[in-house]
């Protein structure tokens, strides 16, 4: 199908306006076009200040785990059959993620997929159809990196932007205080991190340190534990890429929790809240138990 087809059922002013209002559903999920703004402009931004390799590695990262066909909303791995995707409507979604125009993607979830979208699980499966059909060209040469990591940046903020946080079944209506504190993969720098988990839990937080675990250690240790909250210590400005692809990763796999970036004296909080998809930039400890007891609110959560 021509691009050119695609049916305009979007109010184009609600694509580009932060805080704007959710879609109305006509199916099982929502969509969020002000969360899909905010993503697709992070993933840019990326894709402008961090070196031509590191924007690979974020790219195969997004492909490869959505790919697995995993259940991006509870972390547990399904196998949906083949036949669950219709092969010229992946094909198709792949051609629009290749498409300049970053609305078109919006459009196409809304007009082209939700109609044939029955459940949730029926969504993620076309999104790792696409996500393996883009691996393939990208594999072949069929297209070149700058269309793979704008394609790349569109699906990720596609992912982001379904409302999986307006599911009561996956919020915990009274999450606990738990936490996850862990340095960044690759940072040798660990003094601070276990500094703050022991200021944590004098005041009631039950703390999980995980120090010096590789990117895949940490991510499958934060998905088998699922806590409220993952604090990370960066250093150093050496450790922003990693930083980088460890978020997307943790918001591709558990899309609900809370990450919060303690930086060191040598990073730059602007730069981090521009750069990386985070709820919470820790300045100290009081402003971070602040705000955190402030996102676990039933108020916030509701």
């Amino acid at each position: 199908m021509p691009l050119h087809t695609l049916r305009i059922g979007v109010d184009m002013r609600m694509l580009v306006t932060l805080g704007g209002p959710v879609m109305e559903s006509r199916h099982s999920f929502d969509i969020n076009p002000a969360l899909y703004t905010r993503t697709q402009n992070l993933f840019d931004a990326k894709r402008r200040k961090l070196p031509p390799d590191a924007v690979e590695r974020l790219a195969r990262e997004v492909v490869e785990r959505l790919a697995e066909k995993r259940d991006l909303l509870n972390g547990s791995v399904s196998y949906a059959p083949e036949a669950a995707t219709r092969p010229e409507l992946v094909a198709t979604f792949c051609d629009i993620l290749l498409a300049p125009d970053a609305s078109i993607a919006l459009r196409f979830l809304e007009d082209q997929l939700s109609p044939v979208v029955a459940e949730r699980g029926t969504l993620y499966e076309y999104i790792a159809a696409a996500s393996r059909q883009l691996g393939e060209r990208w594999d072949t040469g069929e297209v070149t990196y700058l269309q793979v990591t704008l394609a790349v940046g569109k699906l990720y903020a596609l992912v982001r932007s379904v409302g999986a946080h307006r599911d009561a079944e996956y919020v915990d209506p009274n999450p606990s205080k738990n936490a996850i504190f862990a340095n960044v993969p690759g940072e040798q720098h660990t003094l601070g991190v276990s500094v703050a988990a022991e200021v944590f839990r004098d005041v009631g937080w039950e703390i999980s340190l995980q120090l010096n675990r590789s990117h895949n250690e940490l991510i499958e240790y934060v998905i088998a534990n699922r806590p409220a909250v993952i604090g990370l210590s960066l250093s150093s400005q050496m450790g922003l890429d990693p930083l980088v692809r460890l978020v997307i990763a943790l918001r591709l796999a558990l899309p609900n929790i809370i990450i919060a970036v303690a930086g060191g004296e040598d990073t730059d909080d602007d730069m981090l809240r521009a750069l990386v998809d985070l709820d919470l930039v820790i300045t100290n400890a009081e402003q971070a138990q602040s705000e955190l007891n402030r996102m676990l609110s039933p108020q916030a959560i509701s």
